[in-house]
């Protein structure tokens, strides 16, 4: 009979219950891999999550973090299912535009980001993200790197090689000479040229939508492009200080390309037929990362994300990687960033987060660093009051002793207008110097 005409829509949003059958519920599952996911950045690392679990306290199925569509199909129907931001179209724009200082949106975001094709929002943010971000690198053009260029010439170019020009100086009267040269990085404009084809081709990505700068980085990429560029090649791309602004944007595009041969992987393996996901956790971190570089940086605060490697000489070892500290004058303020539903209920406070964000501080003290505050942020659906503000603040760790270190549950209020949402960022950080004056450094 073949697949039905009629694709059977299951449209929910992250975070939230969903009514569905168990066992349609498990054929996602089955489907989804953390490769459908886009990474917008290397700070946050890929997880085994899956996109729907079983919540045995409510007996009902609840999606995770990861917003999206999969297409499949399941008992000789045709399926999408698709998970919404449950801030809305428009915030998500608004957070990626902070994250990556870029205008993506209009102020009619909502109407222009919804059309009947596959994954059309998402693949309309990464083209225009990569657009906006190759056109912000290439301020001294595209990567060069060293090479050592070797002449056989009447003309000495650079360094003579005396014992290779024997020969031909007996046989034809040339000499054999060496010149150090810059010249274009092949590997970079080789992953810049690939991740390009694959968004007009598969991310609706046109002429119009690209920058006079732009066309211009495409211009010259195109001249003694290899094809064949490797993972192993990628990895030995060096930026001299010159053009590391073009780090990010190679690492989007390797992504990019990446994401094609997990996706032709992933449709040979089941009946999956277009799976593309962004994760809110990711954005949510870089968001606050964001926030906090652009509040602290310029008043002396170094704000950065770090792996420790713990009991490396055990078989128990592991990572640490606290999602944003703020360290200045070997004081540290250690914060992580979870993307879930907060609305100060008991049930919101997850017992892990508080293991975690305490773990952390412990480690950092270990490290004779001066931890003076720990917290964790959580995107909020409605403004917090005065109230909830001071019932989520305590001036001592565990709220006991005479140590010097607070804790705090915070986080801001993501509407769907900038301006909103500018207020509400800066009653944050307000919030934040408030605490942070007091200590003495």
């Amino acid at each position: 009979m073949g697949l039905a005409s009629k694709v059977k829509h299951i449209k929910t949003t992250d975070c939230s219950f969903i009514d569905i059958a168990p066992d349609l519920a498990m054929h996602i599952n089955d489907c989804f891999t953390n490769d459908s996911v886009f990474k917008i950045s290397d700070h946050v690392s890929k997880e085994e999550i899956p996109l729907l679990s079983y919540s045995y306290p409510h007996k009902k199925w609840i999606t995770g973090r990861f917003i999206g569509q999969l297409h499949f199909t399941f008992k000789n129907k045709a399926y999408c299912f698709e998970v919404k931001p449950r801030f809305g179209d428009a915030t998500i724009l608004h957070l990626l535009e902070d994250i990556f200082k870029i205008k993506l949106g209009t102020s009619k975001a909502n109407n222009t980001l919804t059309n009947s094709q596959q994954n059309s929002l998402i693949n309309k943010l990464i083209s225009l993200i990569w657009v906006k971000e190759l056109s912000k690198s290439n301020v001294h053009g595209l990567p060069k790197k060293k090479v050592n260029t070797t002449y056989k010439s009447n003309v000495v170019k650079g360094k003579i090689n005396i014992r290779k020009s024997i020969m031909p100086l007996y046989n034809e009267s040339k000499i054999v000479s060496s010149k150090i040269e810059k010249t274009t990085d092949v590997v970079i404009q080789s992953i810049l040229l690939k991740a390009y084809q694959i968004l007009c081709k598969k991310y609706g990505l046109t002429q119009n939508m690209l920058t006079v700068n732009v066309k211009d980085v495409l211009t010259h990429a195109r001249q003694g492009v290899n094809a064949n560029i490797t993972a192993n090649d990628y990895k030995k791309i060096r930026y001299g200080a010159m053009y590391l602004n073009y780090k990010k944007i190679v690492d989007f595009s390797w992504e990019i390309i990446q994401r094609k041969k997990n996706t032709l992987q992933q449709q040979n393996a089941n009946n999956t037929t277009d799976a593309l996901f962004l994760d809110m956790a990711e954005i949510w971190e870089n968001y606050m990362m964001s926030t906090f570089k652009k509040s602290y940086q310029s008043k002396g605060w170094k704000v950065y994300s770090k792996k420790y490697k713990t009991y490396q000489n055990q078989a128990y070892k592991r990572g640490l990687i606290p999602d944003i500290i703020l360290e200045k004058n070997n004081n540290v303020i250690i914060w992580d960033a979870k993307y879930k539903n907060m609305a100060f209920n008991w049930n919101d406070y997850d017992r892990s987060d508080f293991f975690q964000i305490h773990t952390y501080g412990s480690f950092m003290e270990s490290l004779n660093k001066k931890v003076i505050g720990l917290g964790l942020l959580y995107p909020f659906k409605d403004n917090v009051n005065e109230e909830e503000l001071k019932a989520n603040f305590s001036d001592t760790l565990f709220n006991q002793g005479n140590n010097n270190t607070w804790f705090k549950v915070d986080g801001i209020a993501l509407p769907a207008s900038a301006e909103e949402l500018s207020l509400n960022k800066n009653s944050f950080i307000n919030r934040i110097d408030k605490i942070i004056s007091t200590i003495q450094h």
